[in-house]
């Protein structure tokens, strides 16, 4: 009876411990403004794609960076919190003030969602987010 309990409540333990995290399938990405935005020409539209995004519960913050990609051991404890992922396009990708048009929007509904507390452990080098946090 002591080991049947026991196996119980480790079971429970790791759906509870490790059931948190939400990994995003191919489906995601490939169906998410951060993918689309690279299509489009206006900033009505990016602001479009990045309320979409918000609306299917896959809100990206778009980066640009080089030819490696850099990640840090921070940016998925930031991800599970925020319920917001990180996309970075490398060195190519959209024009940089339609990826601040999708950012800002992001910012928005971070800002309605969490109030100010997230603004402390996002990442620096989002497209825009200095900018806009000068103005806000």
């Amino acid at each position: 009876m002591k080991s049947t309990v026991i196996t119980f409540i480790l079971t429970i333990q790791c759906l509870i411990a490790f059931g948190q995290t939400r990994a995003l399938t191919d489906d995601d990405y490939n169906n998410s403004g951060a993918i689309k935005l690279t299509f489009v020409t206006e900033m009505t539209e990016a602001k479009n794609l990045a309320r979409q995004d918000i609306d299917k519960g896959t809100p990206f913050l778009l980066l640009q960076s080089g030819i490696a990609p850099v990640v840090y051991t921070t940016d998925s404890i930031f991800e599970n919190k925020f319920r917001v992922y990180y996309y970075d396009h490398g060195c190519t990708g959209p024009d940089n003030e339609l990826m601040k048009a999708y950012n800002i929007e992001i910012f928005r509904y971070l800002d309605e969602q969490f109030g100010k507390k997230w603004r402390k452990s996002i990442r620096k080098d989002v497209i825009g987010f200095k900018k806009w946090k000068r103005k806000n």
